[in-house]
């Protein structure tokens, strides 16, 4: 008779729960539409609202669109397509209602910027609205879920400007826990970055979640950076991995970390190297703008270090980078190996160079993007073609007055000049090139993609043409014409051209300007 009773009173109790389903299904309908709109200081819409109490407690619903309050300029905050909350008994009876799991589908964030009502309230109300807030984050949720997972999600990040592209994240998988709690949460994500496109995994802490600013809400944990693809990037390429830290708020979050770029190159060159790099950056969260703080560069036998800025272009898809380069101690060979095509560099020897860096955003090639300024040293500089080389060494010991042919010296030369790189052709102006005995006064342009030479300048030596010559019938010849290219106290001044091209420059007497002079 006990078993029976028991059993009976089970049944009904199931009876009376399956009864009153209904009545709860718009009751706890209603209660997560209150709590969300509370939560997160929104306008909350709820399409389909089931809920299934056997065995297990089982809500399903669809079409979860959630808004700032007044912000119908932006996509919603959140938007579901479907979702699926699980718990037991005890916990859909309890205060606050818990539930173990909830389960997205088609779930789209959308991070709008900073947000201030043109309509200001004035100062009693605006401090009955912060107290209410306040209470309002206060202690626990009216619903607590222990677990949150989502799978194919996509997080929007809108700019400030509307003329910006918004930054688009592909989220394969997001798993966030505990929610509703009014306190830090714990996060786990894996996701795709757009460009360059790679593979990030995260993991850290979000939250509390500031209602009123979203880009105030902390943010802070660890990042790996996979499977980059740097060719995504037109103009570059090579296969980078990256690892680091993050904290602070959504709207500027401190990070530092190290890349890994074991075959980096230019397309312009197609020449490989290992870059490494360690930076400290501030990135604003809402809208995808990177402060550099401190970026240190190393490739081959080389070390820069750079500092700016890469933020969105207005009216055009990408980002605009600004940035200051410095190199104290570097080699030339190592920056003509990126910029110019061909195993071998042109010349080795010790670099000094400051530049200011512009990149604006655009679908174009690096290259045809890329805009340099500023000013480079070459000290103890070689050229490693041998003939070159060896027409540097004759022309310094001619202009000492010294005969070649009984000197076989390596002459190093030291090169400076102030420069600019724009639609991939250099341009060099106040170029020195100083040998013992001569200094080469030019300027012009160099094509990176034609290697074409067009130079104009001036050879100052320390001999006459006819002491260059090195004696003979020659140097007496030449003393006839040596007051047309004497300048003052020093020797010849001879205006000179240049042209063909890096494999085969054509290095001629200007005799046009010569004969402008007299």
């Amino acid at each position: 008779m006990r078993w029976a009773i028991a059993v009976a009173g089970g049944l009904l109790v199931i009876l009376a729960l399956i009864a009153g389903a209904g009545s709860r299904t718009e009751k706890l309908k209603q209660l997560v539409i209150d709590t969300l709109a509370v939560r997160l200081d929104s306008e909350v819409e709820l399409g389909s609202f089931s809920v299934d109490t056997f065995p297990t407690v089982h809500v399903t619903g669809s079409r979860l669109i959630i808004r700032h309050k007044g912000r119908r300029d932006v996509p919603p905050l959140i938007s579901v397509g479907e979702f699926t909350l699980d718990g037991g008994l005890i916990g859909l009876f309890s205060r606050p209602k818990r539930f173990r799991t909830v389960s997205l589908a088609g779930l789209q964030i959308n991070i709008p910027p900073e947000f201030k009502q043109e309509n200001r309230m004035d100062d009693s109300a605006a401090s009955a609205a912060a107290s209410a807030a306040e209470g309002a984050d206060e202690g626990p949720a009216a619903i607590v879920v222990d677990t949150l997972t989502a799978v194919d999600a996509a997080l929007t990040l809108i700019p400030r400007r509307q003329d910006k592209e918004p930054r688009v994240f592909a989220i394969h998988h997001l798993k966030m826990k505990p929610l509703g709690r009014a306190e830090q949460m714990s996060f786990e994500a894996l996701l795709t970055n757009p460009i360059p496109k790679g593979e990030v995994k995260a993991m850290g802490t979000f939250g509390p979640w500031h209602r009123d600013d979203p880009g105030g809400t902390p943010v802070g944990g660890r990042y790996t950076f996979d499977h980059v693809d740097l060719s995504t990037v037109k103009g570059i390429g090579g296969a980078l991995t990256s690892s680091g830290a993050f904290d602070g708020q959504l709207d500027r979050i401190g990070v530092k970390g190290e890349t890994e770029t074991p075959d980096f190159r230019v397309n312009v060159s197609a020449n490989p190297v290992a870059l490494h790099t360690r930076f400290d950056a501030v990135v604003d969260g809402t809208d995808g703008d990177t402060y550099l703080n401190a970026v240190s560069a190393s490739f081959l036998n080389t070390a820069l270090t750079a500092e700016g800025a890469i933020v969105g272009a207005e009216g055009v898809k990408g980002r605009t980078v600004r940035v200051h380069v410095k190199i104290d101690d570097g080699k030339v060979e190592d920056v003509l190996r990126l910029g110019i095509k061909g195993s071998s560099p042109v010349m080795t020897g010790a670099l000094v160079l400051h530049s200011d860096l512009n990149l604006p955003a655009g679908p174009q090639d690096v290259m045809d993007r890329l805009e340099l300024t500023g000013e480079f040293q070459v000290a103890n500089a070689h050229f490693t073609d041998k003939e070159v080389q060896a027409k540097v060494s004759n022309l310094s010991e001619r202009a000492r007055g010294l005969d070649p042919d009984e000197h076989s010296e390596t002459i190093a030369s030291n090169l400076r000049a102030h420069f600019r790189l724009a639609r991939s052709i250099l341009n060099l102006h106040d170029a020195a090139f100083a040998i013992p005995g001569a200094v080469v006064q030019t300027s012009g342009t160099y094509g990176l993609a034609s290697e074409a030479l067009q130079f104009d300048g001036t050879v100052r030596m320390k001999a006459t043409l006819s002491e260059a010559a090195g004696g003979g019938v020659k140097s007496v010849l030449l003393k006839a014409i040596d007051p047309l290219f004497r300048r003052g106290n020093v020797g010849a001044v001879i205006p000179i051209k240049i042209r063909g091209s890096r494999n085969d420059p054509k290095i001629g007497l200007d005799f046009g300007r010569t004969l402008k002079r007299q």
